[in-house]
């Protein structure tokens, strides 16, 4: 489900789930979250960068596999999302997220847990969690660090899509290329990067971390909380139904 290739110094980590969009179910959280643990470490590894197979970089939380849990246990299973990808805050080497087609919920999430987001000019980038009855159950924090509260009221309460110049006026992502530049930016930008001091880039890191305080992760467990009171109403109930049921008749 996560698949890791390394090269020049590079991690490259692929969600590879195609066929739901790369909607991130707590085996693949698990398997990213136990990439990020392997890669820690290893020295060899100088950038990582998250991408998606096929025609998303991710979708979002897999609700079908929400659905039939409780609100409690529908928030456990979302910490578990903010855990392993809080994780990429200590690896020690730069993140990039290279983001394409579909970048929903808590594919934006995962987005802005990274250090640097390049998008394609295609990419439509929103979080519908609020238009679906809930709130995001993490990565509000990270949201407000990267684009700053007015934007992020955009976002996440107005439930606008961005497409990837959109979200580069906003600071959602710090680079919007071609569809087909995508990839070849991508790894020139890592490249370029891994040719810089691993010290200085993890101290410079380290620091920017410390400084940000809406990264803390209070803001996560705040989020949960709010999540898990609004996914048991009868609104939230509805609304997953109708999208479960259409995802069914597809």
């Amino acid at each position: 489900m996560i698949d890791l290739t390394i090269e020049d110094g590079i991690a490259w980590l692929t969600l590879n789930r195609p066929e739901v969009l790369n909607a991130m179910d707590l085996e693949s959280v698990r398997a990213y979250g136990a990439r990020l643990e392997g890669i820690r470490g290893n020295e060899d590894v100088r950038v990582v960068v998250t991408c998606g197979a096929g025609r998303a970089f991710c979708a979002g939380s897999d609700l079908k596999e929400l659905a039939p849990l409780t609100p409690e246990r529908a928030a456990e299973a979302e910490r578990v999302h903010a855990d392993a990808f809080a994780l990429l805050d200590d690896v020690p080497q730069p993140t990039v997220a290279m983001l394409h087609g579909h970048v929903l919920g808590g594919g934006v999430g995962l987005a802005v847990y990274h250090d640097f987001r390049i998008a394609s000019e295609s990419a439509r980038l929103g979080m519908p969690e609020v238009e679906l009855g809930w709130t995001p159950p993490w990565g509000l924090g990270r949201l407000v660090d990267v684009v700053g509260g007015a934007a992020a009221r955009w976002i996440a309460m107005g439930c606008e899509t961005v497409t990837g110049g959109e979200g580069k006026a906003i600071g959602l992502v710090h680079e919007c290329v071609a569809d087909d530049a995508l990839k070849d930016r991508v790894r020139t930008f890592a490249l370029r990067l891994a040719s810089f001091s691993p010290a200085a880039l993890r101290e410079t890191k380290a620091l920017l971390n410390r400084i940000s305080s809406a990264r803390d992760a209070g803001w996560d467990a705040a989020a949960s909380k709010a999540f898990e009171a609004c996914f048991g109403t009868d609104e939230a109930r509805a609304n997953l139904e109708a999208f479960t049921a259409r995802k069914k008749d597809r």
